[in-house]
């Protein structure tokens, strides 16, 4: 399942790892859209967690640091992403963890703040977790649906709220006819990553399970209402890295993105309702 473009730069980096780490390394395991058959080219991230025997020294965290370094310089393009922790706090959250190495950016984060260390990362390596180095073991414990959708739920009304007002409040700022105010490669990447973003949360929220952002902009072309459709489309398309793109005005394009956000966030919000009894919530 690992394409073919990324498994040479996996090899490396595990080889390099277990030499680097012979007594430390346990095993390591890929998720996100590598792990679902969705990974894009120079869009996705190598979403990873390596196991580790016990905490890691100063100086293991200077070899790990030199290792991805050598990765990323062999490899350009390729977007390591993931955590260096114990298989005993697997399934935990990273404020549950405390200081988390991660690699995150281009560096070596050695106190975890950029940990993505959730529900839906602990579901997505129960159910589709990639063993690429050393002994596979099943995972003892798992993330229910109701954790997977609370946390999601959660995420949605927080995180993503945010995103929607910072947009929304963009686009009040904005005076009639200022096309040339917004930056088409900024309105890029807000709609690959905030349209599929919230896809991928009504997914989970409606189907109790997690899917990649390609199967979700395909789940929002059956379940948006059709005068949406050209904008997922959109989104679809600057993931996979192709120049198709539906609006000659980013000031529509804005408009758009921002209803659009809203509808997927209000419709969630409803369904959540809708399908789970208040014990649930």
């Amino acid at each position: 399942m690992i394409p073919s473009n990324v498994e040479p730069a996996i090899r490396m980096w595990c080889r390099a790892l277990e030499a680097a780490l012979p007594d430390r390394l346990e095993s390591v395991y890929l998720y996100g859209s590598i792990a679902l058959g969705a990974y894009v080219e120079g869009s996705s991230d190598v979403d990873f967690i390596a196991f580790v025997k016990r905490p890691l020294s100063v100086e293991d965290l200077a070899a790990i640091a030199g290792i991805h370094e050598a990765v990323d310089q062999a490899w350009p393009g390729l977007q390591f992403m993931g955590s260096y922790i114990r298989r005993e706090d697997a399934f935990k959250e990273g404020g549950a963890i405390g200081a988390v190495p991660s690699y995150f950016n281009g560096r070596l984060h050695p106190n975890g703040e950029h940990a993505d260390l959730n529900p839906v990362t602990w579901w997505m390596m129960k159910k589709h977790g990639l063993c690429v180095h050393g002994m596979e073991t099943p995972f003892a414990d798992e993330v229910s649906a109701e954790t997977l959708v609370r946390y999601v739920i959660g995420n949605m009304n927080t995180y993503w709220a945010q995103q929607i007002g910072r947009l929304e409040q963009r686009l009040r700022a904005l005076p009639d006819g200022s096309d040339g105010e917004l930056p088409f490669e900024l309105l890029d990447e807000a709609a690959e990553w905030c349209v599929l973003g919230l896809l991928r949360q009504h997914y989970t929220i409606a189907r109790r399970d997690v899917t990649s952002k390609l199967g979700a902009g395909a789940y929002g072309l059956a379940q948006v209402p059709e005068r949406w459709h050209g904008l997922i489309r959109e989104a679809l398309a600057v993931k996979r890295r192709e120049p198709w793109r539906l609006y000659g005005s980013q000031l529509a394009r804005l408009r758009d993105l921002t209803e659009l956000l809203r509808f997927i966030e209000t419709d969630a919000n409803r369904l959540y309702t809708e399908l789970y009894p208040s014990s649930f919530q």
